[in-house]
């Protein structure tokens, strides 16, 4: 059984801090934007949205167009933009 953590202040806490640590770990080329999708995948997998888990064409769906948007943007998408897809927090980015 896994117990879920208390709400700390607002609920966007734990997403922030979970975006942000995804982040450093594929610019540090700790994870792979493959081990990313398949990380997701398992988790999408096992969301109860209609009382059972998802289905695999379902899970997929999920992490391509919820997920994996939320979690990771393609730098040559980015360049176009004039915000970085994640910014820095708390100085450099090493």
């Amino acid at each position: 059984m896994v117990d879920k953590l208390a709400p700390i202040g607002h609920g966007e806490i734990n997403a922030l801090i979970l975006q942000a640590l995804v982040h450093k770990l594929i610019a540090k080329n700790l994870l792979s934007v493959e081990d990313l999708r398949e990380v997701l995948f398992d988790a999408a997998t096992r969301l109860d949205l209609d009382g059972s888990p998802q289905t695999p064409q379902a899970a997929r769906i999920i992490v391509e167009e919820d997920l994996m948007p939320a979690f990771w943007r393609d730098d040559r998408a980015a360049s176009h933009s004039s915000s970085s897809a994640f910014p820095p927090v708390g100085g450099k980015d090493k």
